[in-house]
């Protein structure tokens, strides 16, 4: 009798916790771990639980990922992180606070995918914390232009966009400065 107490309140605590998973404010190792495969196919589950036992620990915190290639965490803390997923990939992600609630939570994810060397251009996605994806157009204004984008640290910006050295060198070869922008763009709660 006294262990079925036991399992039906162990149950019950169970099911409380993941009913409410955002009953308070979400850290990024938690959220990370619970990225579907299919979003970074390159790392496994056991990649990215490494890659938190390594930061944990102080150590350099490298895998071999999916492509036969290294990976490295390069910062991690509880709002954000960052991967160098390949020498031409790296994803860095930030929480951030919304207003109206998202499957139940007061955060959104906000991912913002790098590609290339040469002349690298971002991708910016945002996602609940459930791995579910939002609108980005409702908390940022993106540009039209290719783009470099990375998180800012200042109170009141939450990205920063540049552009994008050129795409197709040739076309830029024969202008003598080529022009740049910088934009600050604040996540809008």
């Amino acid at each position: 009798m006294v262990l079925r107490i036991f399992y039906k309140t162990l149950l019950m605590a169970v099911l409380m916790v993941t009913a409410f998973p955002c009953a308070a404010q979400q850290k990024m190792r938690d959220v990370f771990l619970r990225m579907p495969d299919e979003l970074l196919p390159y790392l496994t589950e056991n990649n990215r639980l490494d890659f938190i036992d390594f930061m944990d620990s102080g150590m350099k915190a490298v895998v071999n990922n999916e492509l036969g290639g290294k990976s490295e965490m390069l910062s991690l803390s509880d709002e954000s992180l960052t991967i160098q997923v390949s020498p031409a990939m790296r994803m860095s992600m930030r929480l951030f606070p919304v207003s109206e609630a998202v499957d139940s939570c007061q955060q959104v994810v906000c991912v913002i995918t790098t590609y290339g060397t040469d002349a690298p251009e971002s991708r910016v996605e945002s996602y609940s914390l459930a791995w579910n994806p939002v609108d980005v157009s409702k908390h940022l204004s993106i540009p039209n232009e290719p783009y470099i984008a990375d998180f800012m640290e200042v109170p009141g910006v939450g990205l920063v966009f540049r552009q994008s050295d050129a795409l197709d060198q040739l076309a830029h070869e024969e202008q003598k400065k080529e022009s740049s922008w910088l934009r600050n763009v604040e996540w809008n709660p």
